[in-house]
Order: structure tokens, then C-alpha cells, then sequence
């Protein structure tokens, strides 16, 4: 796939909402930050589903709350007419303390949307009383008749399972309540994911958290239908040092009317054209890659964590057809999992570093991604021995302390050596520990939920730090897999590897449910695969590839290889487009699953289907979205061998008839791309 290939802006079409949606979230919003509609937002003829224009955050200070106080505190608002938003700030300052609290907030112009993130400052000269359950988003939603329930859409979080990221509902009715947070202080583990839609007869609200760390949230719905919604960081019981400053969770709301299915694809678009990360005017191009470390680290025979063995895999990964090569924990003394803390590479294997690999790679056009565990500290390790002061547990080892401005400065600049020496292209961060036990016990009980800001901001900071210090690196974000993934590590990286389910074959019907599953939410996530079969690798492609092909077994079948790493090339465009569902997305292995993607700029898309292994249906027919009656359409249907069939059908057919996905054998794949050839 050509990086032009990737859109630059979202298509004006009917998936975007129109101005009667977008006018009441702009009003709202004005409101809600500057106290008075900003100026052009004057128009109260429509109402917004959020039903209350005082601030939308909340706090206890000095054990009251902050809806109690917050309007006597002296205030200061600034708005800006910027490219996409208006973007307003607004500051309440308290006479007493000086604390001052500035909310900061987007209002997008195409998008019934608005972001916004809190900062606490300490101007006086002596501690805060106690900051208390702040709460970076505490606001009603108008959720319509009470004797209708609403329902809670949202995804499971990463446990490297059959469950992770699978899609899950929850109804919720007058005076009922959910809550929801993740475990041990990554955001999008095991039991909830940051992610997720309220949905309430033809309307509905989708929310992201951005928050790399414990994060809760919770819905409360109210006798007279209404629904309060409010999350932040779980837990904060603090005084702020004099001049001391923390930040809140960022939080994004999206209303939307009518369709859910085109609303998840709205959201979609307002991710991937204002939040993900951006190359050349263009959200990242995700990368086709060959990774092999699971396969092959622990075969000792062949040596393969060497310089010699690893030119050879660059080579391999170039013959596919890969555009990236990837070195996972293999490269550094003491190896995955002892030697964390030794960001240095194995003396013996490789005498010259990693310069030579990267510059092999790139001698052959190809990007390097190099994995770091960073915030994870071995005992044993240079770290630990050397800097037993940047780590919770010191020289017995554990976590590293970001939230130390020194430790950070020391780490970031050694990350920045590596990356410069080593020739790096995307610098792969895992983060293989739960922090949240380190960070709650390094706490006093008047600094309550310090450490874990200290250290999510400091993350946030390095990241930033190394982005700004190599323009076109990118981040690969994994943690044990899927288990970091929120609004703001999305802002700053893509998840390559989105849960370690890819760490091992034979489970192609859970990458199936997690890219059904995600893809709601999420434009750019990839998966692995591990045999050069259609099934399997059109069950982990996205928009990008991973495989670890056993290239180095006698026999294997480099042309087929080829074949399908070609296919899920010419594949990856539709990815930057909308998704649809049109199966429910499970692990059952016997179901018939199918969704499509489509490219609205292109008047094309695809579709895959899949019979899995019990599944007794041999056809089905399906409705495609976004079909053009006016139109005829050619066709490709492509098999499991590869072979192609065309076609040509009326969208009047398609429409009336629907789609058939015939698959004669069970454990079969059909994928089915589709365009306009003529219009009426």
C-alpha cells in the first residue's frame, strides 16, 4: 500500500453528522466552559443530550463539594477560533488557597464532539487542603422516557484470552448503576476498556478515557430517566506543595443520532484524523512486518539473536515482500525476562551493535522496530545495580520511577542514544508490570493518587520528548499485549501487537472477534499471524501485518508467503475507511462471521467472511452498507487457493438481495472486493 493511499480528511458524506448535531454540542460546550455561549454559538434552538451547562468536572476541596463553591471562585475564560475546533480555557481560581483549577477543551466544528482535561495548580505558599474524588467529567445526560432502559455497549479488556476485547452490553434501568475501571493500573486490562457507547433509543453518547493507569468511571441513571455519567482517576485524596501542578484524565464525548453502526464509524474518523499520529499529513501508515522472536528465541541452535542471523531475517522479511523488520526482546544482555534493565546489546552477538540490522534494513528500503521494556527494572540489571534510586523496589528491581523528573530525564536520554545509534524506525515499548501496587505504596495518606499522576504524566512527557527529538519515529505501544491502550497512548503511538494472544498459533477465530471488536473504536491496531494461509493471516491483517513465518524451516513456501503478505497489501486501504459489522463478533468456533470495510473517497471496499472450523453453514447472505442503488458494481471474489471470480451486479440487487458469501468447507475464508464500474 502506498502511503497515498491513506486519506488526509474524511469524506463529506452522510456519515458525517450534520450542523443541526453539531450546533447543540457547540452550544453545550461554550456554555459549559465559558459560563455564556462563545462567540458565532449563539443558538438555542436545538437542546444537546448533555443536560447541564455548569462546568462538567468535579471535586471535593477542603471536604466540600466543588458544585458547591466553584461559582465564587474569581474565573477567567480565553476561546480561539482554531483550524477543526474551537478550543476554549477557562480558570477558577480560589481567593483563599490560590488553587487554581483550568479546564482546557475542544469543540470540534464536523463533530457532535468535545474533549477536555483538567490541571490543579497550587499558587499560594502553603499546601492545599485536600483535594478529594476528582472527578475529570461529571455531567447528565438527557437519556430519555425512565421506563426505557439504556444500554451500555463496551468492550472486555486485554487478558490474553478468548475474551479479550470481547464486545459485551449491559442494560440499565431508573436508579441502577454501572461502574467499571480497570485491574492493577493499566488501562485497558481485563476488566475494562477505555472505550465505549451509551446508547438510549436513537441516540446515544460514545466515550474515550485517556488515562495510562487506573482510570474508573460509572453511570448512574436517575428516577426521571436521566443518566449521570462520571469518571476520572479512581482514586485522589491529596494536598498539592505550593507551585505544584497535576493533570486529570482527558476525556472525549461524542453525541450522536439515528444509525449506531454510522456513528461508530464517525468516531472512527475523528480518531484517525485528529487524534492518532501523523506522518507526512497522514495518519501512520501501519507496517507489514516479519517478527519472529516467539518463534525463535529460545532455539539456542541456530543462533538466531545475532547479528549474522538477524541481517539474514531483514533479508527473509524483504523477500516476503515486508516493509519492516522487527526485533523483539532478544537483543540485550541477560535476555527477555531477566535482563530488563540492560539497555545494551549482548556483547558476543552483537560485537557492533544493532547498526548493522538497521542499516541492512534500510539499505533494502525497509523501516527497524526495536522492543524496550523501559519501565520494567530486573534485579541484576544495570539499572538496578547502577540507579537503585529510579526504582520502586531499588536494587531488588520493579518499577521504574517516571514520576521522578531526574530518573525520567536519565531514561529518556538513554532511550534517545539507543534509538539514534541503533537506527531505529518505531521504538516498541512494553510494559510487562502492573503498577498499581508500586504506586499506592509509595503514597502517604495526604497524597493519595501523587505518585500514579507523576508517573503517567512522565510518560507522557518522554514519549514526547522522543518523538520531538527524532521527527518520524514512531511509538508501538504494548503492554503484555493490549493492556495500555487509551485516548492518550492512541494520540502518541499505534498498538502493533494489541493483545499477546499473537505470542502463539492456532487461534485465528479470537484475531477474527478482537479486529470486529476494536475496530469500532479504534482506526489502527494490528495482530499476528503465524502460517502464510488465507485464513489465517486474513483473520490478523488490519491495516497493517505482523507474521512470524518459520522462513528458516527446509521447504517452507516462500511464494505463497508472498502471495498472502501481497493480498493483505492490497487489503490495508480499506482499513483507513468505515467498518461495518455484519455478524456478531464472538470465538465460537461454530459461527459464520463477516464484516466490511469501505472507502467512501474511493466508492469501493471489501468484505471477509469466514466459516469456522464447527460451523455448520455453508452460505449467507448479507446486507453490505453504503451501496449506491444507482450503481453497478464489479465484484472479486477471491478463495482460500487464491483463485478469482468476477463479477458485475446492480446496487439495486445488492441492495434488495443482499451479498451471498458462499464457502463450501468448514475452516474456509472468502474475501470479496467490490467498486463501482458505472453509474446510471
Amino acid at each position: 500500500m502506498a502511503h497515498t493511499d491513506i486519506p488526509v480528511c474524511p469524506p463529506a458524506d452522510a456519515i458525517m453528522a450534520p450542523l443541526t448535531q453539531i450546533q447543540p454540542v457547540l452550544n453545550w460546550a461554550a456554555m459549559a466552559f465559558m459560563g455564556e455561549a462563545a462567540d458565532g454559538q449563539a443558538d438555542d434552538s436545538e437542546r444537546s443530550v448533555f443536560a447541564s451547562t455548569t462546568p462538567p468536572f468535579a471535586f471535593v476541596y477542603d471536604g466540600e463539594p466543588s458544585a458547591s463553591f466553584l461559582a465564587t471562585w474569581d474565573r477567567t475564560t480565553r476561546q480561539s477560533d482554531e483550524e477543526g475546533h474551537w478550543e476554549y480555557e477557562a480558570r477558577w481560581t480560589d481567593p483563599a488557597t490560590r488553587l487554581t483549577v483550568t479546564a482546557t477543551a475542544r469543540a470540534f466544528k464536523a463533530y457532535p464532539a468535545v474533549e477536555w482535561v483538567l490541571h490543579l495548580e497550587n499558587g499560594g505558599t502553603a499546601d492545599t487542603p485536600i483535594l478529594a474524588d476528582i472527578r475529570a467529567a461529571d455531567l447528565t445526560l438527557q437519556t430519555g422516557d425512565p421506563r426505557t432502559p439504556v444500554v451500555l455497549h463496551r468492550l472486555h479488556g486485554d487478558s490474553c484470552g478468548d475474551r479479550s476485547f470481547l464486545p459485551y452490553e449491559t442494560a440499565l434501568g431508573c436508579q441502577q448503576s454501572i461502574d467499571m475501571a480497570p485491574a492493577r493500573g493499566r488501562p485497558s486490562q481485563e476488566t475494562a476498556f477505555p472505550f465505549f457507547n451509551l446508547e438510549f433509543g436513537t441516540a446515544g453518547v460514545i466515550t474515550a478515557i485517556g488515562w495510562s493507569g487506573q482510570w474508573s468511571a460509572s453511570y448512574a441513571r436517575n428516577e426521571d430517566g436521566s443518566t449521570r455519567f462520571s469518571a476520572g482517576q479512581q482514586r485522589t485524596h491529596l494536598r498539592l506543595h505550593p507551585g505544584e501542578r497535576i493533570r486529570t484524565p482527558r476525556v472525549l464525548v461524542m453525541a450522536w443520532q439515528g444509525d449506531r453502526q454510522e456513528a461508530h464509524n464517525r468516531f472512527r474518523r475523528l480518531l484517525l484524523f485528529h487524534y492518532v499520529p501523523q506522518l507526512h499529513g497522514r495518519p501512520l501508515q501501519l507496517p507489514f512486518v516479519l517478527q519472529t522472536f516467539d518463534r525463535y528465541w529460545l532455539a539456542k541452535d541456530l543462533n538466531w539473536a545475532s547479528e549474522s542471523m538477524q541481517v539474514q531475517a531483514v533479508e527473509a522479511a524483504h523477500g516476503l515482500g515486508c516493509d519492516t523488520y522487527w526485533l523483539d526482546a532478544a537483543w540485550f544482555v541477560g535476555g527477555f525476562p531477566n535482563g530488563v534493565g540492560n539497555w545494551f546489546t549482548k556483547p558476543k552477538e552483537f560485537p557492533r551493535g544493532l547498526g548493522p540490522v538497521s542499516e541492512r534494513a534500510h539499505q533494502l528500503g525497509m523501516r527497524f522496530v526495536v522492543w524496550f521494556e523501559p519501565c520494567r527494572v530486573a534485579p541484576g540489571t544495570q539499572i538496578a545495580d547502577e540507579h537503585p534510586e529510579f526504582v520502586f523496589g531499588g536494587a531488588q528491581g520493579g518499577l521504574f520511577k517516571l514520576n521522578d523528573p531526574a530518573a525520567r530525564r536519565w531514561l529518556t536520554d538513554l532511550l534517545s542514544t539507543r534509538i539514534s545509534e541503533y537506527g531505529i524506525d518505531v521504538y516498541r515499548e512494553d510494559f510487562n508490570i502492573d503498577p498499581l501496587a508500586f504506586w499506592t505504596a509509595n503514597d502517604t495518606p495526604d497524597r493519595v493518587g501523587m505518585t500514579e499522576i507523576g508517573f503517567v504524566e512522565g510518560h507522557y512527557a518522554m514519549w514526547d520528548e522522543l518523538r520531538a527529538r527524532h521527527p518520524g519515529l514512531w511509538i508501538d505501544n504494548c503492554a503484555s499485549g493490549g493492556r495500555r491502550i487509551d485516548l492518550e497512548t492512541c494520540m502518541r503511538s499505534a498498538p502493533l501487537w494489541r493483545s499477546d494472544t499473537s505470542c502463539w498459533a492456532g487461534h485465528p477465530e479470537w484475531n477474527q472477534m478482537q479486529s470486529m471488536a476494536v475496530s469500532q473504536y479504534l482506526p489502527l491496531h494490528t495482530a499476528c499471524g503465524w502460517e502464510p494461509e488465507r485464513y489465517i493471516i486474513r483473520s490478523s491483517a488490519t491495516g497493517g501485518s505482523l507474521v512470524q513465518f518459520a522462513y528458516l524451516d527446509p521447504g517452507f513456501p516462500f511464494d505463497r508467503a508472498r502471495e498472502v503478505i501481497a493480498e493483505a497489501k492490497q487489503n490495508a486501504k480499506y482499513w483507513y475507511g468505515d467498518y461495518y459489522p455484519l455478524t456478531p463478533a464472538t470465538t465460537t468456533l461454530e459461527q459464520f462471521v463477516a464484516y466490511q470495510l469501505h472507502r467512501a473517497d474511493l466508492d469501493e471496499g471489501l468484505v471477509l467472511a469466514f466459516r469456522r472450523p464447527q460451523c455448520a453453514t455453508i452460505a449467507a447472505s448479507t446486507q453490505l452498507r453504503a451501496i449506491d442503488a444507482a450503481a453497478e458494481y464489479e465484484l472479486e471474489y477471491i478463495d482460500d487457493e487464491g483463485t478469482k471470480t468476477v463479477r458485475t451486479v446492480a446496487g439495486a440487487v445488492l441492495q434488495t438481495d443482499g451479498l451471498e458469501l458462499r464457502l463450501p468447507a468448514r475452516g474456509q475464508s472468502l474475501l470479496v472486493r467490490y467498486r463501482i464500474c458505472s453509474r446510471t
